[in-house]
């Protein structure tokens, strides 16, 4: 390996930073991105020493926040420097077709802070808040970094007050991603060359934030239908005393995809949540927000309280792109991802009949850059072909 040649990975090591101890990067490091990952990439001590300190992280707190532990929050405030980054496209409702209008009307919610009258003094609050935990929703898997919880807003700005309404907090923790455990038999024999390989599933905490931030922040118009009431990113300190960011949301009392509920749910209904999936598509769509990563846990199924209409709630927009650059295409994949998730219902585990799904999601709109051919069993052909009406069918090209 030639140490002189800059790969893209990064710079090479500075000779004048010496490799710290131990002791002083188990005390001082507190996330991955206190760790030059572009350095650890180059440099087989320095990985090394990244994933001691991982395995000293991991044995000595815990991932999970118990139940009725109070956590306080530094209001509006995130540990790290937002980037400056602003998508070039606004969410523009009125491109919205006019049946996706009507649906969005029919299913909004009041704000849960709004409706206890807390609304008004929890976003202008500028210094702290105390949430309590209630229990966990959804446990943060081993390659994964969010731990969801149920919680209520306790005090404001030092102040004690009746408990809020349940609410939701997803706490970004990135220490107890687990990513090496495949290699490990491989340490011993470990080449400088294979370092980058061992980085590539690390996720920055910093910006998965930032995607969910400017996605709610973009969707505010729709909040309280297919998109939930979100409350900001705050920075949360734990009872160990680890400070760690989370978003506080409304709390969705709603069913899975792949959960009994779902599909013990009669033909009628199951209708409207397939066309309410359509409708939360069309939303991200016309937002310029293409969702990288679908699956069955990213869509709720619930039934408005007050108008009774069946229709989905979208979640989790970390791994989302929007537009930033002209120069730069935002490839919009929402349409198939939605529809992907519902159609091949046992392998996405999708409670839903995928017959149904097929008939009742519809045709892509115009501007939907989808053509793909799917396997249809019950159809004589054995398959249907899916793409958007040609818009120009009037252009001949001679």
């Amino acid at each position: 390996m030639n140490t002189n040649l800059v790969l893209p990975e990064g710079p090479p090591r500075d000779p004048d930073r010496p490799l710290l101890t131990d002791e002083e990067v188990f005390a001082t490091h507190k996330h991955q991105s206190d760790f030059d990952i572009a350095t650890l990439v180059r440099d087989q001590t320095r990985a090394l020493q990244f994933f001691r300190w991982q395995d000293y992280i991991q044995r000595k707190f815990s991932k999970i926040v118990a139940p009725n532990d109070a956590l306080n929050a530094v209001a509006n405030t995130l540990n790290f420097m937002h980037p400056p980054l602003q998508p070039i496209y606004s969410f523009d409702a009125s491109e919205l077709p006019a049946d996706t209008i009507v649906h969005l009307k029919e299913t909004q919610r009041q704000s849960p802070l709004k409706a206890a009258g807390l609304m008004e003094y929890f976003m202008l609050s500028k210094s702290f808040f105390t949430v309590k935990i209630l229990d966990v929703i959804a446990e943060v898997s081993q390659s994964g970094i969010c731990t969801v919880y149920r919680c209520h807003i306790t005090s404001i700005d030092g102040c004690s007050m009746t408990p809020s309404p349940s609410l939701c907090l997803k706490l970004f923790d990135d220490r107890f991603q687990r990513f090496r455990d495949q290699i490990e038999e491989e340490i011993d024999d470990l080449d400088n060359e294979d370092l980058p390989r061992w980085f590539d599933p690390v996720c920055m905490v910093e910006s998965l934030v930032v995607n969910k931030i400017l996605a709610y922040d973009k969707l505010r118009p729709v909040q309280g239908s297919v998109i939930p009431w979100f409350y900001g990113a705050h920075q949360f300190t734990l009872p160990d005393g680890t400070t760690l960011c989370g978003i506080l949301m409304e709390y969705i009392d709603g069913w899975a995809l792949n959960s009994k509920t779902v599909s013990a749910l009669s033909l009628e209904r199951q209708i409207k949540m397939i066309q309410s999936c359509r409708h939360a598509a069309r939303v991200l769509d016309v937002g310029d927000i293409n969702q990288c990563d679908w699956h069955c846990k990213q869509i709720l199924l619930c039934t408005n309280p007050i108008t009774n209409l069946d229709h989905a709630v979208l979640i989790d927009f970390a791994l989302t792109t929007q537009t930033y650059e002209k120069e730069t295409l935002n490839y919009i994949g929402n349409y198939f991802g939605i529809l992907e998730i519902l159609f091949r219902a046992r392998s996405s585990g999708s409670a839903l009949d995928p017959e149904l799904a097929l008939k009742h999601f519809r045709e892509p709109d115009d501007w939907d850059p989808i053509g793909v051919r799917i396997s249809v069993p019950w159809n004589k052909d054995g398959y249907k072909d899916i793409q958007a009406r040609d818009m120009f069918s009037f252009i001949t090209i001679c």
